[in-house]
């Protein structure tokens, strides 16, 4: 079978496979939301530190990648700021962070990484990794302490408040992944040659891990309350399809002569809202509804118009 197919098909398996089976489970009430946070917390602090370590020990650290994180910092922060201040009206602080992790966050790796490959080829399928790694780390590092003051916000709202140390917001058991990074950055500089028997775990962990994510989505999932919120999150269809890749292209109509790695951070800047961002709002009690609305407004827009546009643009 062809690479190209043979991804495809996997990718299908990997989405409706966990969707059918969480949808099965929630209409038998199978599964008790304790369950489902533990899946969470699995998926966030065991698997994601075992990716991380293995992903960073792969990842060779050259000039030629040097502009790729640039280019992700601006791709992630530029729809923070944005929803910062888009949102501010907002007064549920759990609603306006949910829409502010919503903006943020895009499916690079999975769907962003599969057109760039089937559109440009195994090396625009490295660039994308880059930047879901980058990704990986702002979501720990930046991303957890968001959602968690939020949280408290809230907290403070309902006469609940607790004064949180730098270690509480920063070092908690969500962020254990970056200790992976660390270790898997320092062999990888250190000139350790990874075994190729961690090529296949590593596939297989990645295809276990999307499970583990897409399971508790579904088992969140409330297609009538994300059909309510859509009308609060629809202001980031513009942000991500039109103006994010406007702001790329202009990027690299200044800076980068590659034509692949051009064509790749315009693909990156469109990507849906993650998954992530609901597993991350799950995790902090922010409104999930709010962050599902997003991943599946945004996820249909991007398969109908903005994959045929990018077929014609950089077939």
């Amino acid at each position: 079978m062809d690479d190209t197919v043979m991804r495809v098909v996997l990718l299908l398996i990997d989405i409706i496979g966990p969707i059918s089976i969480g949808y099965f489970l929630k209409q038998k009430n199978l599964v008790k939301p304790a369950f489902n946070d533990f899946m969470i917390k699995l998926n966030v602090r065991g698997l994601f530190t075992v990716l991380a370590f293995v992903a960073f020990w792969k990842l060779k650290f050259t000039a030629e990648v040097a502009l790729i994180p640039i280019a992700g910092l601006i791709i992630l922060f530029v729809p923070y700021f944005l929803g910062m201040a888009i949102t501010k009206k907002v007064e549920d602080p759990l609603e306006r962070g949910a829409l502010v992790v919503s903006s943020m966050l895009g499916n690079t790796s999975t769907l962003g990484g599969l057109l760039c490959f089937m559109l440009l080829g195994a090396t625009s399928f490295a660039y994308v990794q880059v930047i879901g790694v980058l990704q990986s780390i702002v979501l720990i590092l930046f991303c957890f302490p968001v959602c968690q003051k939020f949280h408290d916000m809230a907290d403070t709202q309902r006469g609940l408040s607790k004064k949180r140390t730098f270690r509480e917001m920063f070092f908690t058991w969500n962020q254990v992944s970056i200790l992976g990074m660390l270790a898997g950055a320092a062999l990888s500089l250190g000139g350790v040659k990874q075994p190729d028997c961690f090529a296949p775990f590593f596939a297989a962990l990645v295809h276990i891990s999307a499970w583990i994510a897409f399971l508790p989505v579904v088992l969140l999932l409330d297609f009538e309350a994300a059909r309510r919120e859509m009308p609060k999150t629809l202001w980031l269809m513009p942000l991500k399809f039109i103006l994010m890749p406007l702001v790329v292209w202009a990027l690299c109509a200044a800076v980068v002569t590659n034509p692949v790695m051009a064509a790749t951070l315009i693909i990156v800047s469109s990507c849906p809202t993650a998954i992530n961002s609901v597993l991350t709002c799950a995790l902090y009690g922010l409104k999930t509804n709010i962050a599902v609305s997003s991943f599946m407004t945004s996820t249909t827009v991007f398969a109908l118009v903005m994959c045929p546009i990018y077929f014609f643009l950089f077939r």
